[in-house]
């Protein structure tokens, strides 16, 4: 893992100062400059800057649209013979931004790693004096939290992956070593304990003055609030604790039934303004993906037509922006190339997506949490699953609707939209086939639906894993002609890099490195 564990580029760029976005990103994000060099508030809000987690041009033009959108069908896509190969390089490149991240002053293509920033955070803390560490504790945990969510989302992708071992040469004694692959379930263990943990931290942790201060300028999305962080922690914990509950139901049917049942003690992300997203600054940091809606520019047949407009969704028009003609028109599954170079179909929204600045990086939402409750209803018996698949869907439409009325535009003039009234919400809520009714599996397939359609683009991640884990909603595909690959992968392939500098560690994988290989909670 020596091109991955830690480029020694990025580490100057942690240590240093983030001058290479002075004037900018410090001075919007409260200037933190002004800290201690390589102090932990400064490696945490570095953390924030990697470029998978805002919206950077390079992530959704490389990764999200031509893969996991593409998976997930969030985009309407022309047909290929290779279409569901992923490029080895791209997805490489999601691989290292985790590990090592890259240096450079253009946070749409660079931003440091998220393990080595952890490490380096870990090095930092450890040279501390003991009243000094009891101070600045509070910085590892919340980092801690952000690493757990971005370690899932590679297990996600790839299955077994180096975690405890990785990221040496950001530890004390700046050791180069190779990483061992470890068992991903285990991983997801270490990760829903950590969290419950945390839980207990941020529930009974007190800071100083001087500590207070430091973070709410360091935690540029979450502002320092410790009570955000512990629904963010538990947050997280809900959606693994469900993502392994079609593998090990007992554990996740008991430990989801300790939090739902004890919310005093288990606060969640419970409404939008717990959500856990970095709000861009324009003229720093911001979300340009004008070119990416250029190149992906159509909406799917399937969600758009069959879904949203048939049932008149109220997010269709914060979602897309009619064709020529005036018409929400989607394309389809499997149109032709011919049909996609003709046109006209409809686009995603000019001012929510294609010219707005201020795009979030999203990393949790009320509506996803109250998916989960509703499906821990649902299955378990634990609350009223009607009411939780409601709230979700009524926080998904303020959700999209709050990004529409916060846009900062590229360019050109486009009206706010109003949030639709609740009488509208209602009516969509009370149609067939939306309504919270049917047998079991039917309301099941309802929540898993909309879980998908709030996820959409920004969360396109989250998106494929649940589509897996659950099989809804029920997509039809183009069947590509490449042998071997007519259809979507269950998985990622691990780059050649891991294969060339790691080879000892891989070989223990290679036998289930193959594009047909599920990912240990995929059990359907």
């Amino acid at each position: 893992m020596k091109r991955i564990l830690i480029n020694i580029t990025v580490l100057f760029l942690l240590i240093g100062t983030f001058s290479s976005c002075k004037k900018k990103v410090d001075a919007e994000y409260l200037n933190p400059e002004k800290t201690a060099t390589g102090s932990l508030g400064k490696l945490l809000s570095g953390m924030y800057l990697n470029k998978r987690i805002h919206p950077s041009y390079w992530d959704y033009y490389t990764f999200i649209m031509p893969t996991l959108a593409l998976y997930t069908q969030t985009v309407g896509t022309a047909p290929s013979t290779e279409m569901y190969i992923p490029s080895l390089t791209y997805s490489e490149g999601r691989w290292t931004d985790y590990y090592a991240g890259s240096s450079g002053t253009d946070y749409n293509y660079n931003g440091p790693g998220i393990m080595s920033n952890y490490r380096e955070m870990q090095t930092t803390y450890a040279a501390l004096s003991a009243s000094e560490q009891a101070a600045n504790l509070v910085f590892l945990k919340c980092a801690q939290v952000v690493l757990y969510d971005q370690t899932a989302q590679m297990i996600d992708l790839w299955g077994d992956i180096p975690f405890s071992q990785a990221g040496s040469q950001n530890t004390a004694t700046r050791d180069i070593s190779n990483s061992p692959f470890q068992d991903a379930a285990s991983v997801y263990d270490t990760l829903i304990t950590g969290l419950k943990d945390l839980n207990t931290y941020f529930d009974t942790a007190t800071l100083s003055t001087v500590i207070t201060k430091e973070l709410q300028t360091q935690d540029i999305v979450l502002g320092g609030d410790l009570s955000k962080w512990q629904r963010y922690a538990n947050s997280l914990r809900l959606r693994l604790l469900m993502r392994i509950s079609n593998y090990d139901e007992a554990t996740a049917k008991t430990e989801v039934t300790t939090m739902l049942n004890d919310p005093s003690a288990y606060p969640l992300i419970s409404d939008n303004t717990y959500n856990v997203e970095l709000q861009e600054s324009p003229s720093g940091l911001k979300s340009d993906l004008y070119d990416v809606f250029s190149n992906f520019s159509f909406g799917p047949a399937y969600l758009m037509d069959t879904l949203m407009v048939a049932n008149d969704d109220p997010r269709t028009a914060v979602y897309w922006d009619t064709n020529a003609s005036g018409e929400y028109k989607g394309f389809p599954y499997n149109g032709t190339t011919a049909d996609y170079e003709g046109g006209g179909y409809a686009t995603y929204d000019s001012a929510t997506f294609y010219y707005n600045y201020n795009l979030p990086g999203v990393m949790f939402t009320a509506s996803e949490v109250s998916f989960l409750k509703a499906e821990a209803d649902e299955r378990w018996g634990l609350g009223t699953a009607q009411t939780d698949y409601e709230t979700g869907i009524t926080q998904s439409v303020d959700f999209y609707y709050g990004i529409n009325q916060s846009h900062i535009l590229r360019s050109g003039s486009w009206s706010v939209l109003a949030t639709p009234s609740s009488a509208t919400i209602t009516s969509y809520l009370e149609q067939s086939a939306i309504a919270y009714s049917g047998t079991t599996t039917e309301k099941l397939a309802k929540i898993y639906t909309q879980k998908w359609i709030h996820f959409f683009i920004l969360q396109a991640g989250q998106s494929w894993a649940e589509l897996r884990r659950t099989g809804y909603p029920v997509l039809q595909y183009a069947t590509a002609t490449a042998s071997g690959a007519t259809t979507p992968p269950v998985r990622l392939l691990y780059p050649s890099t891991e294969q060339l500098y790691n080879s000892a560690n891989y070989s223990a994988v290679s036998a289930r490195d193959t594009r047909d290989t599920k990912i240990f909670w995929d059990v359907n």
